[in-house]
């Protein structure tokens, strides 16, 4: 390798490290060209891609960097990154097997396949590779903290503070660690873990996402001690530095919401009843508003399989009717109107759902903002369920402001935005409950708390399932849970979340007032 080569590619791998994604794909294309031989290039602008939500432009380079160096098993490592980000898991996998057959020591294959598992609901697999890796690298805090969150999904909390607190033991700073011991822990005035927040917090400047981590954990843990405006406190810091780093703009969100009403608003309701049954029971809404206690009801049935949040219905959305401004395409009439078309989707959405392996009749997919794409369900999947969850809009939007989450969301972290998009979001589901009123179940949180024999019987029913007590015993439900909500949905009934949000109106006068 030539000096000036060299130097050239010591610069991307610094630009890459620094996270100028783009500067890398446009010099290291130039680069290569010129350098085709050059097996690190391809791996450098296919991270970036990847980075960048490019997958198959990712999985193109990675591709092309093997047809050089078919052994090269970072570039297979980073391929079985883009499969699966592509939601191509049978390929991912068989991937990340051939890696651990050419090197049983490479420890991210271990990581990543786990990784894919638990998208598949596959837990106890899951754990076992993570165990693998924690064999070939018992330091390593990220399996540990892996480890932690897989033991969560399956309800194991005192499991999970432990591989936490050995997170942290092994990296202080490792603060979503923090964040994950703050949602299993009932604080106590007396709480070594809060004394440490409280320390730990000082070691963070104010432009850090592990500041982010504390803030939140102290805020549930001062929520917990009942000081509430000092909750509120730590709330408003958390979501003001989080926007902050996310840089974020609710406009376009909101305005996609309008736009899908207005699109929808032009079609006549759609009446297909297509031959073969779609056993898909999706469970959407705002997040926070009772979707994961809703699923963990209906899959106490034997009868249900629970798929969780399934990204499947987004990816065909956005691959097939949103264009390049983010809106819905002008021509999405035509292809909702095209049989073979509908017919193509219909069977790339339910490809995806056999990964999951279910022997049960129905699976569920709970991807609360599934609500945007009630229209096209009906399209593509015209006899699937679908079940509404609403809550008061106070206390959703708060319990939204309350917590992180581990991917998108972004309008949560700012009233403002909450604010809007919230009003959005309602002005869309009185479209949806108006055009296709016979085939949403509406389910308010406040009646299943109050009333739950009675609506838990009325959601079987609608889902066309015979009864079964099981389903008033939901909490004992081992489905794994993805979400914040894990700890909530394995708890009987309880009627503290009801007006939750009477305690901080005080503090956060734009819900108050807005809502």
């Amino acid at each position: 390798m030539s000096e000036n080569i060299t130097q050239q590619i010591q610069i991307l791998i610094n630009q890459f490290n620094t996270k100028n994604f783009e500067l890398v794909i446009s010099k290291g294309k130039v680069l290569l060209k010129k350098n085709p031989e050059y097996v690190i290039l391809y791996n450098l602008i296919g991270s970036s891609y990847q980075n960048t939500g490019q997958y198959n432009k990712a999985q193109k380079s990675f591709v092309d960097g093997l047809k050089l160096d078919p052994k090269n098993i970072a570039l297979m490592n980073n391929l079985a990154m883009a499969y699966k980000n592509l939601l191509k898991y049978s390929e991912s996998e068989e991937l990340y097997l051939k890696i651990i057959s050419l090197n049983n020591k490479y420890i991210n294959a271990y990581i990543n396949l786990g990784n894919l598992k638990r998208d598949l609901n596959k837990f106890p697999e899951a754990i076992k590779l993570y165990e693998k890796a924690l064999l070939l690298d018992q330091k390593n805090p990220t399996i540990h903290y892996l480890l932690a969150i897989a033991n969560q999904g399956i309800g194991n909390f005192a499991e999970s503070i432990t591989y936490s607190n050995k997170t942290l033991e092994l990296d202080p700073n490792f603060t979503r660690a923090d964040h994950i011991i703050s949602q299993s822990t009932k604080y106590e005035n007396s709480n070594k873990h809060l004394d440490s927040l409280k320390n730990k917090i000082k070691n963070f400047d104010e432009k850090s996402n592990e500041k982010i981590d504390i803030y939140f954990s102290l805020a549930k843990a001062e929520e917990d001690l009942g000081n509430i405006e000092s909750a509120s406190n730590y709330l408003i810091k958390a979501n003001a530095l989080k926007k902050k780093i996310i840089n974020y703009n609710v406009a376009k969100e909101v305005s996609l919401l309008t736009n899908i009403k207005n699109r929808f608003e032009i079609l006549q309701p759609i009446n297909s009843q297509h031959q073969i049954s779609d056993n898909i029971i999706f469970i959407l809404g705002m997040p926070r508003s009772g979707t994961s206690l809703v699923e963990q009801i209906i899959t106490s049935h034997s009868q249900v399989f629970g798929g969780g949040e399934l990204p499947i219905l987004s990816k065909i959305i956005k691959d097939n009717f949103i264009d390049d401004q983010q809106f819905i395409k002008e021509d999405f009439k035509k292809i909702l109107n095209d049989e073979l078309a509908m017919a193509s989707l219909r069977n790339e959405y339910l490809n995806y759902i056999r990964y999951f392996n279910y022997k049960e009749k129905f699976i569920t997919d709970k991807a609360p903002l599934n609500f945007r794409w009630i229209g096209f369900i009906r399209y593509i999947l015209p006899n699937a369920k679908i079940i509404h969850c609403e809550r008061d809009s106070k206390n959703n939007c708060l319990s939204m402001f309350k917590n992180l989450f581990e991917g998108g969301l972004n309008f949560t972290y700012d009233q403002k935005d909450l604010v809007k998009y919230y009003q959005e979001y309602k002005k869309l589901m009185i479209f949806w409950n108006t055009k296709y009123s016979n085939n949403i179940l509406n389910v308010k949180y406040e009646n299943l708390i109050k009333n739950n024999q009675e609506e838990i019987k009325k959601i079987i029913n609608f889902c066309g399932l015979d009864w079964e007590e099981n389903c008033l015993n939901f909490h004992k439900n081992k489905t794994p849970i993805k979400t914040m909500s894990t700890a909530q949905a394995r708890k009987p009934i309880y009627r503290t979340s009801l007006n939750t949000f009477d305690k901080f109106k005080k503090y956060l006068n734009i819900i108050d007032k807005s809502l």
